[in-house]
């Protein structure tokens, strides 16, 4: 392999996160819903994932005052939920028996188990958004599961005879 090729995959190595899919809300939805999330937990879910993630799987959190870093769509914990890629003297625990790299897959499934594994342990506020964001007035995700109404316009049936209505006006 020459330089320039290996330059090129070492920079398409680097940069692959960045490259990472965003989801679109009703997508995420969607995707909980069939995870089995109750569609009343819905507006909670999208809520964390938009303020811990801005909806992106692969995100890695910069580092926390005790040196765990957070990861994936729900920005879980590698001190005590996920496996750390290297060991850290900081990771006490893997609650969801994960390595946290796998929380950064498009395919959101490990990542919404372990979730619904911590909420299921400490509640909502195990996400430091929560109390903030998360616990009011949200958007109903209900919307995402309504078919689509587009405005259709209506072509008159050739075999059907229309007439026009003519009034008189003094």
């Amino acid at each position: 392999m020459d330089k320039f090729a290996l330059g090129m995959w070492m920079c398409l190595l680097v940069l692959s996160p960045m490259l990472a899919i965003r989801l679109k809300p009703c997508d995420l939805a969607g995707q909980l819903y069939i995870l089995d999330v109750p569609k009343t937990e819905l507006a909670q879910w999208l809520c964390i994932a938009d303020f811990e993630s801005r909806f992106n799987t692969h995100v890695v959190g910069q580092g926390n005052s005790d040196g765990s870093r957070d990861y994936g769509l729900f920005q879980i914990s590698d001190r005590f939920w996920c496996a750390p890629p290297k060991a850290t003297p900081y990771h006490a625990f893997n609650g969801c028996n994960v390595n946290c790299t796998e929380l950064l897959s498009d395919n959101i499934t490990t990542a919404v188990h372990c979730a619904r594994l911590i909420k299921k342990q400490q509640g909502w506020t195990a996400w430091s958004v929560y109390e903030e964001f998360c616990n009011g007035t949200l958007s109903d995700a209900e919307n995402c599961f309504q078919p689509e109404t587009t405005a259709s316009t209506v072509t008159p049936d050739p075999e059907i005879e229309t007439t026009t209505l003519v009034t008189e006006m003094d």
